[in-house]
């Protein structure tokens, strides 16, 4: 998807600049977008990426060039590692001081300085509780005889295998070749269960398409639970799969000076209020937090209990490891592919 927000100024139609970037979809405020173009005169060129590994392929193949581009954590790190990304400056941030930097350095170790936190959460269970018989509480209900053909599943490998490792007692960031066999092993006995793999529209798309459970991030989670009662978002007993989006500068920016102007925008208390309240999900933003209603900060799908996230894990960047991951990926859609032609 793209489009183009053009701030158009009565005495001219003239751009001073372009601005670039490419983003998760349903991941800001357009209204945003809009008073940056036009409190600036610049035109945005604004891309989406259905998941972090689309974004991450097009930066690494130079197939666009963006001056900012959001994704999480992880990626950040495999693309500082091939100098693909600039620092950021935070001189030239007067909001830099919004940016909670015990919550940088936790989750995002080793870029610090090329990334600024955007936006986090978790990927928990989600399902209809008028279709589920039972308690739910784990990832192995996943595959329960009961959810044939009606489970969701992301698009996203890394983020499925790490649920599947949670699912079997390892570790998310396991590197160990063999605990990664057997979770595609376990994968791949899921497949009569997966009515959709997607990461598209994930809301509408749960509640129109009848899935009765899946996998899904908190935001999206929150975007229904508000409106329909009757679903339920869940953090495994096992422990849930934890985020971190960041705002980054490609090294091929055009622009890197409106890049950092445009994060500054973003950083605004305000601003990143906004976006929050149009997104739904956790603030990083020290400042942003004191615009936000207290039924907010004490939403358990934002902010959960220690409780809550007991046994949880953030994903780390290894080269080897999402090769591997993205070989057994592969092998996995080529069975699932096969189950659906029978």
């Amino acid at each position: 998807m793209r489009f183009f927000l053009l701030c158009i100024l009565a005495s001219s139609f003239l751009f001073a600049q372009t601005l670039r970037i490419s983003n998760f979809v349903d991941y800001i405020d357009v209204e945003v977008l809009k008073d940056f173009a036009s409190k600036n005169n610049v035109e945005i060129v604004y891309d989406t990426h259905s998941d972090s590994e689309e974004a991450y392929n097009k930066l690494i193949n130079n197939t666009d060039s963006y001056d900012v581009v959001i994704l999480t954590s992880h990626y950040i790190q495999k693309l500082k590692k091939k100098n693909l990304i600039s620092k950021i400056d935070s001189s030239k941030l007067s909001n830099y001081k919004n940016v909670d930097q015990k919550f940088l350095e936790l989750n995002f170790k080793g870029v610090e300085q090329y990334a600024i936190t955007y936006f986090w959460g978790s990927i928990g269970l989600y399902i209809n509780q008028n279709k589920l018989k039972g308690n739910f509480d784990s990832w192995n209900d996943l595959w329960s005889k009961d959810l044939k053909k009606s489970l969701l599943i992301s698009k996203e490998p890394l983020d499925v295998f790490a649920i599947v490792l949670k699912s079997l007692g390892y570790s998310a960031n396991s590197t160990n070749e063999e605990e990664i066999k057997k979770a595609y092993e376990k994968l791949v006995l899921l497949i009569p269960n997966i009515k959709e793999i997607s990461s598209g529209n994930v809301p509408t798309y749960f509640t129109q398409n009848d899935f009765i459970a899946g996998m899904m991030f908190n935001g999206d989670a929150k975007i229904i639970s508000d409106e329909l009662k009757e679903y339920k978002y869940i953090y495994p007993k096992e422990g849930t799969l934890l985020w971190a989006d960041g705002i980054i500068i490609p090294e091929n920016s055009k622009n890197k000076e409106l890049a950092h102007k445009f994060i500054d925008f973003i950083l605004d208390g305000k601003v990143s209020a906004n976006i929050a309240d149009k997104i739904g999900y956790a603030l990083a933003n020290n400042e942003a937090k004191k615009y936000m209603p207290k039924s907010y900060l004490d939403d358990y799908l934002l902010y959960p209990s220690t409780s809550q996230i007991k046994n949880s894990e953030i994903l780390n960047d290894n080269e080897n490891t999402h090769k591997l991951i993205l070989e057994y990926w592969q092998k996995f859609l080529d069975e699932y592919a096969k189950y659906q032609d029978k």
